[in-house]
């Protein structure tokens, strides 16, 4: 025997739907969805905070069926190309931002408004909601507002505004217009790439196009893939931003890739979204397809963001040194002197003691210079094509650490900034104790603190440790 049963969720699955963790500018992006698949020119956001009432706007063809706006399942895109799928997401968004809603629109000479109360639906246990209908003051009037109430959530403007520019870039560059509060929202400057490339394609019978590029420096912006479907951009994070890129390094590397859908599309030619347009199951495989196309720029890009972050350390470095050992600290000077914060001198204390590297004692870590060789320069320089670990030159003027990129240390090491850091020092240091006469570097000048840091001597020995490993090994190699 077989019978129906009826399975209509129950009411007060509301109150789960509501507690969903959907951010409100992603709730309100839903709703310019909707407005832009409705053809709009022109959107309206409203923000009142004193009422905690949240109205979207526009000028669209106007809804056929408001109710389908607040009914969860239902979604009427009269045959139009649209982002919507499954006519879940503006029904999410209403829900996760207030307690009730109220669907305006004019279309055909009618103007036709749905009011839903979630609370009251959810107490009463029956999925209702109310319809009033009249006369347009004008038969050419058209367009769709949809107004939240009872909003809970945390609106931050300037949050919204930001991410309304960052996800409908592609509706904003092509003249639509989004405000906010009464202000328009303008999109991102577009990324500038060096040896652009671009294609087009089909994947699995849907179509695509990607244009992608070596970023140029100075761009606020991650290296990667963006994805743009319809009039916005996919919600971006560093997992599908390496989509396809097999591992490489692609802080340098930027590129977009459109999903694109005829106007008569098919289901076999229609992307598998998901139900707010963040992502789409095909992006990873679609990227690796690309892939043999781009591998060279993205061998370019890891090899270039190597040798800015080999810069970028060698000149952090090398302003850490001079701060560190060009500027003097007069309340350890007077400390070393035998004096207190007032410059009186400690009789028991009226030496000042010189200590060579070696013999520095542990204590609190500080290190200062003499006076005479404050404020000189330390460099860094990375080279290429030397297998020496590292040599330093220079005088009582100016300081240059030298190190060899092709000895094996720095071939594994390079790239971090503590170690190339350390090496300097010790670099520093040991040149300082075995040079002798006028060309001294700053170094030589011998270490005078109330005591130095064990630990930080000890170091030295590490790193020696450590290249000679790297010697050995190489040595071994060679041999």
């Amino acid at each position: 025997m077989t019978k129906e049963i009826d399975i209509t969720p129950k009411t007060h699955a509301l109150v789960s739907l509501r507690r969903q963790d959907m951010p409100p500018w992603l709730a309100i992006c839903e709703l310019v969805d909707n407005s832009l698949d409705a053809n709009a020119a022109t959107v309206d956001c409203m923000w009142d905070p004193a009422a905690r009432v949240m109205s979207i706007r526009d000028d669209g063809v106007g809804a056929p069926n408001p109710a389908a706006i607040v009914t969860i399942g239902d979604h009427d895109s009269e045959g139009r190309d649209t982002s919507g799928r499954y006519g879940i997401g503006a029904k999410d968004a209403v829900l996760a931002l207030g307690t009730a809603a109220e669907v305006a629109t004019f279309r055909n000479g009618l103007h036709r408004t749905v009011r839903a109360d979630f609370e009251e639906i959810r107490q009463s246990g029956r999925w209702i909601a109310r319809e009033e209908q009249e006369p347009a003051a004008s038969a050419t009037l058209h367009g769709t507002s949809v107004t939240v109430m009872g909003v809970d959530r945390n609106i931050r403007p300037s949050y919204i505004v930001e991410r309304l520019s960052k996800t409908f870039a592609p509706a904003l560059r092509l003249g639509r217009i989004i405000t906010f509060c009464g202000k328009n929202i303008e999109a991102p400057s577009e990324i500038l790439v060096d040896d652009r490339r671009e294609g087009s394609g089909v994947f699995r019978g849907k179509h695509y196009s990607w244009w992608c590029g070596i970023r140029r420096d100075g761009q606020r912006v991650d290296g990667g893939w963006r994805f743009e479907f319809k009039h916005r951009v996919m919600d971006e994070n560093s997992c599908n931003r390496s989509y396809g890129t097999d591992g490489m390094d692609i802080h340098k590397f930027y590129g977009v890739v459109t999903l694109l859908e005829p106007e008569d599309a098919d289901e076999e030619e229609r992307w598998s979204v998901n139900k707010h347009k963040t992502s789409s199951d095909e992006l990873q495989d679609l990227c690796e397809s690309i892939f043999p196309e781009v591998s060279d720029l993205l061998e370019r890009s890891a090899a270039e963001h190597a040798v800015t972050i080999e810069s970028e350390i060698a000149d952090e470095v090398g302003r850490g040194l001079t701060q560190a050992l060009g500027n003097v600290s007069r309340m350890k000077e007077k400390r070393s002197r035998g004096g207190d914060e007032h410059g009186t001198v400690d009789p028991r204390n009226t030496g000042i003691r010189r200590r060579r590297a070696s013999k520095t004692q542990a204590g609190d870590g500080s290190i200062t210079m003499r006076d005479p060789y404050t404020g000189k320069t330390f460099r860094i320089v990375v080279v290429d094509d030397d297998d020496r670990f590292g040599w330093v030159t220079g005088s009582r003027t100016a300081n240059v650490v030298y190190l060899g990129k092709a000895h094996d240390y720095w071939q594994q090491h390079s790239r971090d900034a503590d170690l190339v850091r350390l090496a300097a020092v010790s670099l520093l240091a040991g040149h300082a104790v075995t040079t002798d006469g006028v060309a001294q570097p700053i170094m030589s000048a011998i270490v005078r603190s109330e005591s130095a840091n064990q630990m930080f001597f000890e170091t030295f020995g590490n790193i020696a440790g450590q290249v000679a490993c790297a010697d050995e090994l190489r040595n071994g190699s060679h041999a």
